[in-house]
């Protein structure tokens, strides 16, 4: 038989006040396990009750990594100006596993909605004077072009999506 590894019994008073506290911040917002955890450690809940009631909550679905990763990354390509790299890392900040990341951008990131991520990108770029000149600061169009194909790899585009771009652009 496989030993408990959190004691805390669910009918404690202690329990009970960080399931409730958890479930109020779920019925308001969408959570992730980390950022609930956090929470509930400003609440000064004890570590083996706040694990017990994430255990609870993710086995319920009520807590899901994943569907919040991918709520996050819809809302952050609704914005459309910053690219799936920088999305990854934004994203990895808040306590998102990789593997959940790359599920979520799998998922999320569809070829249409990367071609329009990348438009936005770049449009935010050619507004921005500083970045603009970093990246056409080029003698002519061929180098000006390599410019834009490295500058939209390094924001984590795939060549697909960069490929995609100039087919349309024709």
């Amino acid at each position: 038989m496989a030993e408990d590894t959190h004691p805390v019994e669910s009918a404690s008073p202690e329990y009970q006040k960080a399931e409730k506290a958890a479930l109020t911040l779920v019925a308001r917002a969408e959570q992730h396990t980390h950022g609930l955890k956090r929470k509930l450690e400003k609440k000064k809940f004890s570590s083996d009750v706040i694990c017990d009631v994430l255990d609870s909550l993710n086995g319920q679905n009520l807590v899901n990594d994943l569907r919040y990763a991918k709520l996050w990354l819809k809302m952050k390509i609704a914005r459309g100006n910053k690219g799936p790299r920088m999305l990854s890392l934004l994203i990895k900040a808040k306590g998102i596993d990789s593997e959940t990341v790359e599920a979520a951008l799998s998922a999320v990131l569809t070829p249409d909605v990367e071609t329009m991520l990348l438009k936005g990108c770049l449009n935010k770029v050619i507004n921005d004077k500083k970045d603009r000149a970093k990246i056409f600061n080029v003698k002519n169009q061929d180098d000006s072009k390599s410019a834009i194909r490295r500058f939209l790899k390094s924001e984590g585009f795939s060549a697909d999506a960069i490929e995609r771009y100039y087919d349309d652009a024709k």
